[in-house]
């Protein structure tokens, strides 16, 4: 079965990283590194989504804030199971019943009364929130396309291979020419296609690796993987 074609994939900027979650790390959420490192590589998804349902960006970041709290004071993320779904639908139902509740509250609980792990950084969200959301998307798709992006950026970065071969790919992925590559890299045209092939196919290897970790079953990956192109896209 041939699931994808890299070389016909768009490279990408940075973005909210919606990293593939491994369940194992789920599982371990009780640990504080592992929660540390979910948490680290979910939460400005979770804010673009709740921007796109038409909340400023003050209040986005307090309501990621309040929500990212939550989890910890609750180890509610250990809770989450591979067989009801994909890690980041329980994170979106999580949220979007944290943001219900919020609204009928009259009073919140002061923020930080748990185990804070981490200070988010909002620096540069709302310049990648209007970079890379359109008004046409959905809070879902917003989430789901900062996850498609986050996992092929931690992809590309995890290939490994000399410097000049991962300079050509590199290049390759944003679509330069094999002229301007053999000018940039100094290989020639044969060496640069032979390690842009090479290493398309580990990447290849990779985004596999990392969507398969975050499905119940093999039996969900071609759907998953689907799914992962057709939000590069």
């Amino acid at each position: 079965m041939s699931i994808m074609r890299i070389e016909e994939t768009p490279g990408m900027s940075g973005s909210g990283q919606f990293e593939a979650t491994p369940w194992s790390l789920v599982r371990a959420s009780k640990d504080v590194i592992a929660l540390d490192a979910l948490l680290r590589s979910y939460w400005k998804p979770l804010y673009f989504f709740v921007r796109r349902h038409g909340y400023d960006a003050e209040t986005s970041r307090d309501i990621v804030q309040d929500f990212v709290a939550m989890l910890l004071q609750r180890e509610a993320i250990s809770r989450a199971e591979p067989s009801r779904g994909r890690f980041r639908t329980f994170l979106l139902a999580a949220l979007t019943n944290f943001m219900k509740d919020r609204l009928k509250a009259a009073h919140r609980e002061k923020r930080g009364g748990g185990r804070q792990l981490l200070s988010l950084d909002f620096t540069s969200c709302d310049e990648e929130y209007s970079l890379q959301v359109s008004e046409s998307d959905t809070p879902e798709t917003a989430l789901n396309r900062a996850w498609a992006r986050g996992l092929w950026e931690q992809a590309v970065g995890e290939v490994r291979g000399e410097p000049a071969h991962l300079e050509a790919f590199r290049m390759h992925l944003a679509h330069e020419g094999y002229e301007a590559i053999e000018k940039k890299t100094g290989l020639s045209r044969a060496a640069a296609k032979s390690a842009v092939h090479r290493l398309n196919a580990q990447l290849r290897e990779i985004v596999l690796r990392r969507i398969r970790e975050t499905v119940a079953d093999e039996s969900e990956l071609e759907a998953e993987v689907a799914q992962f192109i057709s939000l590069l896209a």
